[in-house]
């Protein structure tokens, strides 16, 4: 295999050499995972959140998940999509997994019914800070002498991780149409990173993901012309 693509190599340069070959970047569009037409009523259900046994006191149990992940996603659709979000009434999800949420389909049909959503979002989202401290050796030069040596540095971080499994649910048939799971990590070099701005640094990474459910993106693509 090495030696046919080597000859390739070595047949492919005299052609560039005396054609030449162009580079051409291009905005190719992505279609949204989600087949719908664009306009359909969404509403954004409560999701589960996701402790995974942390203790009550952890900071991650300081931000309200919740609020915070609805509020951003409903800015997200209605800022890049054409679709109308509907409000959810408070309801209590019919369980804690991904499996309960999709074999209980009268609760979606029910839901639906009441918003009148021709698709509900939902799911699972897990939020974790990690602060961590430790030593590092690193090289120092010394001023006094000129002369290379080796110390043992403290270095502080914080770790973010949002991890999210999200659902969407048709509302007429209560029927699970798509899971997409999603999960971004961050860390800062500073012990005690604020928590909100951590979730937010989160969610910005994930941004393109996301509304790429609901509405077609644009990828970048390399394609090279031979010209004479």
């Amino acid at each position: 295999m090495k030696r046919v693509a080597a000859m390739f190599l070595v047949a492919l340069v005299p052609l560039a050499a005396v054609a030449g070959v162009l580079e051409v970047k291009l905005k190719l569009p992505v279609k949204p995972k989600l087949q719908i037409t664009g306009d359909e009523k969404i509403a954004i259900a409560p999701f589960v959140i996701a402790n995974n046994g942390e203790r009550k006191n952890d900071r991650a149990s300081k931000v309200d998940v919740q609020s915070e992940f609805q509020r951003y996603l409903r800015k997200q659709l209605t800022k890049t999509t054409k679709l109308k979000i509907v409000d959810c009434p408070p309801a209590k999800l019919p369980g804690t997994d991904m499996k309960s949420l999709e074999v209980n389909r009268d609760f979606w049909k029910d839901l639906g019914a009441k918003t009148g959503a021709d698709y509900i979002v939902s799911g699972i989202v897990d939020f974790d800070i990690n602060d961590k401290s430790g030593y590092r050796t690193e090289e120092y030069t010394s001023p006094a002498d000129g002369r290379t040596y080796y110390r043992q540095v403290l270095v502080e971080t914080t770790g973010f991780v949002f991890d999210i499994d999200i659902a969407v649910f048709n509302g007429d048939t209560g029927e699970k149409v798509l899971e997409e799971n999603f999960r971004d990590f961050k860390e800062f070099d500073q012990r005690n990173y604020d928590e909100i701005l951590g979730l937010f640094e989160n969610l910005r990474s994930l941004e393109t993901q996301l509304t790429g459910i609901f509405v077609s993106q644009e990828t970048s693509a390399s394609r090279y012309v031979f010209t004479e």
